[in-house]
């Protein structure tokens, strides 16, 4: 199982990269009379992207002992993945509205990951992936630093619409934010304990400079006085009551407040698994 589930893992990450639906350019449609007018329902909801997810969750929860909570985390984290990339939001994201696309990245690197690696935390799949013994997870400070240097990069005006009139490199691109966001999220929700690193202390502060590294290209977004991106300019007349500028400063604020809900959330569940610890602490020495 724990080599099985690994595999449909990394199956499901290479068909999400580089299908052609998900790895469609920016900009393909050239009629937008009216709102998804040309799609097929197959194009707005992908069936086989679907079937992928739910197989994936059939096997975790039938080779899995986890409790609950857990299963409820892992196929949370796959529901919200097949909203991001399986549904009507991804054609909005990726030929309509930027904000629509800072959604999507939102879920993907920000609500994602925590919930597949809480679901997988201690499980078979943790303890294979642990004895790789990769090096990288004994570095949090590059993890981080990793994530969201390529995440301003990306955002680059001329960096990002190089990337979306290239398919292959559009889909290579979202391949390595996936792996560096999963990264990222790793010393925060450790898959097995030899790689929990850092005290309850150093995450939270592992939380704030992550949320502080974030902050400019989130500021550079929605604080423009001119829209940088055209690809959004000459796609967007689908909704005129929502004009460019106004769509590029929505994106800023969702992706903003998107990374503030989820990072206080983490905030809060370790200061709640903190003062557990301490109070098992307490009653040992009690009882001593």
């Amino acid at each position: 199982m724990k080599i099985k589930l690994f595999y449909l893992l990394c199956i499901l990450v290479a068909y999400l990269s580089f299908s052609p639906l998900i790895g469609q350019a920016h900009g393909d449609s050239e009629d937008h009379d009216g709102f998804f007018q040309h799609y097929t329902f197959f194009e707005l909801w992908d069936p086989l992207y679907f079937l992928i997810l739910t197989f994936v969750y059939i096997v975790f929860i039938n080779g899995s002992r986890k409790i609950m909570i857990k299963k409820i985390a892992f196929g949370s984290g796959l529901f919200t993945l097949f909203l991001a990339l399986g549904s009507p939001l991804h054609v909005l994201g990726d030929s309509y509205l930027f904000s629509a696309h800072m959604l999507q990245q939102s879920l993907v690197y920000i609500v994602v990951p925590p919930l597949i690696l809480y679901g997988l935390q201690n499980g078979e799949t943790g303890k294979w992936i642990s004895k790789v013994r990769l090096g990288i997870f004994k570095r949090p400070l590059f993890l981080l630093l990793g994530f969201n240097v390529l995440f301003s990069f990306y955002h680059i005006p001329i960096i990002f619409e190089y990337l979306v009139q290239n398919t292959i490199f559009h889909s290579m691109s979202h391949v390595i934010l996936t792996v560096s966001a999963f990264l990222m999220w790793v010393p925060i929700i450790p898959l097995v304990k030899e790689m929990d690193t850092l005290t309850e202390v150093q995450k939270i502060g592992y939380i704030f400079a992550g949320g502080v590294l974030l902050t400019p290209a989130c500021a550079l977004i929605l604080f423009a006085d001119h829209t940088m991106y055209p690809t959004y300019i000459t796609n967007q007349p689908l909704f005129p009551m929502l004009p460019p500028l106004d769509d590029q400063q929505l994106g800023g604020i969702i992706m903003k407040v998107a990374q503030e809900i989820v990072f206080c959330s983490i905030i809060g569940y370790i200061f709640f698994n903190w003062a557990k610890k301490e109070q098992e602490v307490d009653k040992c020495v009690e009882n001593k």
